[in-house]
């Protein structure tokens, strides 16, 4: 059984304005570039609370900026998946120049990712980043995710060497730390996963630097796994680390560099710094 809340007819962008702060507005651009956010997502992105992002969320889906949907199960129900909705997306695309996109487009994405077999991936990707941003709101201005690219945008910038599932820059104690993300979920073989290394290797040619390469993987058994693989395929140019949710959250000392037996260290020991790229 499932359970789609249809979405209030809202208000136009310009009377929406008036009604939204500045949180409101970043979730809504987040959810443009990100697609689905979970209620703990926005907690951890922009809430110190859980009950806090549950009452704000409930208001902007009154206001029909956002949507949200959600599986009714046996024993109880999901937590909402949230998206833009089309009052939130027309306020985006003006906020950017852009057209406002159909109802139908809008509507249409949203009930693609409820029917499709990608959503937990997305989530998984999309959780990786609000944890760290959550990490770092709590960290009292030592931290920060300082950037962060869905796949889609790395597709736009990359896609010609390597489609990783995001891009970031975590920014600890002034120094940044860039990285590409491999989310794994344990369906694709060993020598799959470490087949792309070499791509990755292609890149840091092309770009003139190394890369950090970052594969969150599902459980220990799989790292463990997967590890061999790795470094029978490895290229210098490439830093590989790996960690999974067993560990900690993934700004902690969770990461095991490729060619390390232990300890395991935080993002910021990973030892890359470099530049923020801009955005597209």
């Amino acid at each position: 059984m499932t359970a789609i809340n249809r979405m209030p007819s809202g208000a136009g962008p310009l009377a929406l304005l008036g009604r939204l702060t500045g949180r409101d507005l970043f979730i809504a651009r987040t959810l443009a570039d990100h697609d689905i956010l979970t209620t703990a997502h926005v907690a951890d992105l922009a809430f110190g609370s859980l009950r806090a992002a549950q009452q704000r969320l409930a208001r902007l889906y009154a206001l029909g900026v956002t949507g949200r949907f959600r599986r009714v199960l046996y024993r109880g129900a999901e937590p909402w998946k949230h998206y833009l909705a089309p009052a939130g997306a027309a306020l985006i695309a003006a906020e950017r120049g852009l057209p406002a996109p159909a109802r139908t487009v809008t509507e249409g994405r949203a009930l693609s990712w409820f029917s499709s077999q990608r959503l937990g991936h997305l989530l998984g990707v999309n959780g990786f980043f609000t944890s760290l941003a959550g990490d770092g709101r709590a960290s009292g201005g030592a931290s920060a995710l300082a950037e962060w690219w869905s796949e889609r945008q790395c597709a736009a910038e990359f896609g010609g060497i390597v489609r990783p599932d995001g891009y970031g820059h975590w920014a600890h104690e002034g120094r940044v730390t860039p990285f590409f993300l491999e989310y794994d979920n344990g369906t694709e073989t060993t020598a799959t996963v470490a087949g792309k290394l070499g791509q990755y290797a292609d890149l840091a040619t092309a770009e003139g630097a190394g890369v950090l390469v970052l594969l969150w993987l599902p459980a220990p058994a799989r790292e463990a796994a997967l590890r061999p693989a790795l470094l029978r395929t490895w290229a210098g140019a490439v830093t590989v680390a790996t960690a999974t949710p067993d560990h900690g959250r993934p700004a902690g000392p969770v990461w095991l560099p490729l060619h390390a037996a232990g300890p395991r260290v935080p993002l910021s020991g990973l030892g890359m710094s470099a530049p923020a790229r801009g955005r597209r």
